[in-house]
């Protein structure tokens, strides 16, 4: 086995009570390498096409990389990867923090779960010793409570949790994982995954060493992240201010989501901007394993509401679709909304979605107010927010309804309602508005989990014809809204990049275009970790397997090219500020997506892929 592995996957069958090891062969890592590679592998060899993702055989993985724990700026992410409740689709979300080291040193390389628990449980996992344990009392607890619970019964030291918050076990459809306390795999209803399956968190114990190819090469690593961390550019912002500080430039770009995707700015986006409430809330903040960007930051506040510093502070997204989406400007309520959501483990993004898509619904009479039970509430009523954020949680009244997502909203609410669904494949958009961000508007309808924003590069790459994109071997030039061929491929190259540092739980704020390190190191980051001499030829071959692997996973569960549509708000011009009049126009867009799968290889008509092109990635076998 290489260095930078264990060499050891842990197997685990909740409904048997079987644990077990695997062992796979090299060819088998270098060929997926970890994270969301090793998740989409498991999935397209162990479940049915027809397979409900809250059935018991639906395959959870928790998977690392060669590169996880090493101590280096980027290098502690983890991948979580299932069948998603919420789209029906591949469910693929990361986490950062300490969890993937933990899993790491306690020694293995992923940790695969199936099956269901007798009740709810949860699993320690300390090195050889893994335990099924009975965790009835923890039903019903927050995140916060259960944390302190479970450190407080199996010490601190080396402790690391990864848990779904009382809205999972509830089995809402976009229920999150929260690792620790300052870190979420937000998106796709993992949360809700771990609910099914009765399994309340996994509690993981890692001490043991990792033993890497070049320790001294890794040294190396680390200090050019340090010496170059001030003069970064994006990296040192986050340093400064997390993702909140770059609120400030991307309204003032008109790429600030406002009442519900309608506007790309809201007049007082300053008070939503990190470097203007961080006086005032601001807490300090926390890092990553072993990462100088530390770019989590805490916030604390006692009126007009009461906000921990122990459930981390909103990041970008959050502060936009709890924020400016819903037309709401106090940072104070957005923090508190986004510690409610932690604290039940709701991913923000589409509770943000959902609740304009009700608001919105009631303010055009497409509902009235018996719906919320006479309650008053819509855009701007941060009270009304909080107030739905619990419903939800709790699958009370209309939050009941909402816990189902977009599509059975519509369904239960009337047809009448679907123009304010703003979602692709029932899964809420990011902050970033696809009317100005053509590379968005492509990947939010294209990506295998809906609509995501970090599975490729935004449109600033092609405009800076700079090394950062000539070294992914993009061709052709173009400005930030262009729409044409580079732009087209420029979304592709930067989608297997940005898929390989899935595989490799690498964070993109370190190893993204023209962060901190520059693509050579991302092979010299391999062979330090490895040994083997892993080129970036292999390393986007690797990202592109991920890509096909996913999009071939739900092409046999019935997805086709008719389901990468955007919702036809979006078709609309921006009314005001700094990006009015743009739209995604119809027929730009249906190029695009042409010339999309013909750059991908795929089939025009399904948008799915070819049985040469899987056989090129040597993926014959998910045929």
């Amino acid at each position: 086995m290489a260095d930078g592995f264990t060499g050891s996957i842990l197997r685990v069958d909740l409904t048997a009570g079987k644990i077990e090891k695997q062992q796979l062969g090299d060819d088998f890592y270098r060929t997926y390498i970890g994270g969301g590679a090793f998740g989409a592998y498991f999935l397209l060899k162990e479940t049915a096409a027809d397979l409900d993702p809250f059935a018991e055989q639906n395959v959870l993985t928790i998977a690392v990389s060669a590169a996880t724990g090493a101590a280096v700026s980027g290098a502690s992410r983890c991948c979580v990867t299932a069948l998603s409740p919420e789209t029906g689709a591949v469910a693929d979300s990361q986490a950062g923090g300490s969890i993937g080291p933990a899993i790491k040193r306690a020694g293995y390389d992923a940790i695969v779960i199936t099956g269901k628990a007798k009740r709810l449980s949860y699993l320690l996992v300390a090195g050889d010793d893994v335990l099924i344990v009975d965790a009835g009392d923890l039903k019903g607890k927050t995140v916060l409570e259960v944390h302190d619970l479970l450190r407080a019964k199996h010490g601190q030291k080396h402790l690391s949790i990864l848990q779904c918050g009382p809205a999972g076990e509830k089995l809402v459809r976009f229920a999150c994982l929260l690792a620790d306390l300052n870190n979420a795999a937000g998106r796709t209803g993992l949360g809700a995954v771990f609910g099914s399956k009765n399994l309340r968190a996994v509690v993981v114990r890692g001490d043991k060493p990792i033993r890497f190819a070049d320790p001294q090469g890794l040294k190396v690593l680390a200090s050019l992240a340090a010496e170059r961390i001030e003069s970064s550019g994006f990296p040192l912002t986050l340093r400064k201010h997390g993702t909140p500080g770059v609120v400030g430039t991307q309204a003032e770009a008109g790429n600030l989501s406002t009442h519900n995707y309608s506007r790309g700015w809201h007049e007082d986006y300053k008070q939503l901007d990190g470097s203007v409430y961080e006086p005032l809330i601001g807490a300090g903040g926390t890092t990553c394993f072993a990462c100088v960007v530390r770019c989590r930051k805490k916030v604390k506040a006692d009126h007009p509401y009461q906000v921990t510093d122990r459930l981390g502070g909103p990041e970008f997204e959050t502060i936009g679709l709890l924020g400016a989406n819903l037309d709401i400007t106090d940072p104070v309520v957005v923090a508190k909304a986004n510690e409610l959501c932690n604290n039940y483990g709701l991913d923000t993004i589409t509770m943000g979605g959902l609740a304009a898509y009700l608001f919105e619904s009631l303010q055009a009479g497409a509902i009235g107010p018996e719906v919320l039970g006479g309650r008053r509430t819509g855009f701007g009523n941060g009270e009304a927010l909080l107030w739905l954020i619990e419903q939800v949680a709790q699958r009370k009244g209309v939050g009941d309804v909402l816990a189902e997502g977009f599509s059975a909203a519509v369904k239960e609410l009337g047809s009448q309602t679907a123009p304010y669904a703003i979602h692709v494949k029932n899964h809420g958009l990011a902050v970033h508005m696809a009317q100005v961000k053509p590379s968005q508007a492509l990947m939010y309808a294209v990506c295998p989990i809906g609509a995501d924003h970090m599975s490729c590069e935004h449109d600033w790459l092609l405009a800076s014809e700079s090394e950062a994109c000539k070294g992914l071997g993009i061709l052709g030039h173009g400005s930030a809204g262009s729409t044409d061929l580079a732009k087209v491929r420029m979304t592709v190259y930067s989608q297997y990049f940005y898929s390989a540092l899935d595989a490799l739980c690498l964070c993109m704020f370190c190893w993204g275009p023209g962060n901190l390190f520059m693509y050579r190191e991302l092979e010299d980051l391999c062979r330090f970790t490895t040994g083997w001499d892993l080129t970036i030829w292999e390393l986007m071959k690797l990202g592109e397997r991920r890509v096909n692997m996913m999009r071939q996973l739900n092409a046999r569960r019935g997805f086709t090219r008719q389901d990468d549509r955007l919702p036809g708000r979006l078709n609309e011009p921006l009314p005001d500020g700094p990006s009015k009049g743009r739209r995604v126009d119809p027929e730009a867009f249906a190029q695009m997506l042409d010339q999309y799968y013909d750059l991908m290889c795929w089939d025009r008509q399904t948008g799915n892929p070819t049985p040469a092109k899987l056989m090129e990635l040597g993926l014959e076998w998910t045929i």
